[in-house]
């Protein structure tokens, strides 16, 4: 005769699933919608028609630069202000004559010289 221990653990096993999602190191959601999918349709055909962007991006980077292209039409569609990217440039002020032998890289390693 089985024990009313044995039955509990036998009936929490039964409604246990098969598969424990903690142990997976992320738990990310797949995307499966229309948008996604017209998105890695045509980053596939950009890649396959140019070689030189396909030596650069993948199919998931042209997917993310897509969707957030995507995202900047619809705001700046619905009358919201697109703030674009920070670029920072560093100018040097004077003219650098590069024909001046002092610029030379080994002038200041040989005493001699």
């Amino acid at each position: 005769m089985k024990s009313r221990v044995e039955v509990e653990k036998k009936k929490v096993a039964a409604e246990l699933p098969e598969w424990d999602a903690s142990t997976t190191a992320s738990k990310r959601e797949k995307k499966n919608g229309v948008e996604d999918r017209v998105a890695a349709q045509i980053a596939s055909e950009m890649l396959k028609d140019n070689q030189k962007l396909r030596g650069v991006h993948s199919n998931v980077s042209i997917k993310k630069i897509i969707e957030k292209e995507a995202k900047r039409q619809l705001l700046l569609e619905s009358g919201g202000q697109y703030l674009p990217p920070v670029v920072s440039r560093i100018t040097e002020k004077g003219f650098v004559n590069k024909s001046d032998p002092s610029n030379l890289p080994y002038l200041h390693k040989c005493p001699a010289v």
